[in-house]
């Protein structure tokens, strides 16, 4: 009997990926927008997204280990030497859409960032943080204690 070969699922890897991709476009146009809930409407399928290509790398770092080679990627650039050019063909396309999904997280990220920047300033013009105590006590704890002081403006 002939063992599964690692890059039976390629083509299904590849496909989640680009799912990914997609909602990561998704994500960067509601982050862009200032939509903290259209991020948030995006969380389940994004962990879903995830969980998927985290069994199709389990499953494809198995059937590596299951023919003799490392359970990880340098095991895959080892086992591709010798696949055959569909192989590699299907690998190099999930590699590719790989490194898109990186980048928009990248700069979903950085959006992400300027996001909590813009809303903090926000949160400072109202008073609402800055020089005044934490919110929450060094027990994690919500303090309702600490008054904040008013700002008149005008």
């Amino acid at each position: 009997m002939i063992p599964p070969s690692p890059a039976d699922e390629l083509q299904a890897e590849t496909r989640d990926m680009r799912a990914l991709c997609a909602l990561l476009g998704r994500e960067q146009a509601s982050l862009s927008a200032g939509d903290a809930d259209g991020c948030a409407a995006l969380l389940e399928e994004k962990a879903r997204l995830v969980a998927a290509m985290a069994g199709h790398a389990s499953l494809r770092h198995q059937r590596l280990a299951a023919i003799g080679f490392a359970a990880d990627e340098q095991g895959m650039q080892r086992w591709l030497a010798g696949a055959s050019q569909q192989a590699r063909c299907a690998w190099e396309a999930l590699m590719g859409v790989t490194r898109d999904a990186h980048e928009a997280n990248r700069l979903n990220g950085l959006l992400l960032g300027q996001l909590a920047t813009r809303n903090r300033r926000a949160l400072e013009a109202l008073g609402a943080v800055g020089a005044g105590p934490a919110l929450y006590g060094p027990a994690g704890q919500a303090d309702y204690t600490s008054a904040k002081a008013a700002r008149v403006v005008g």
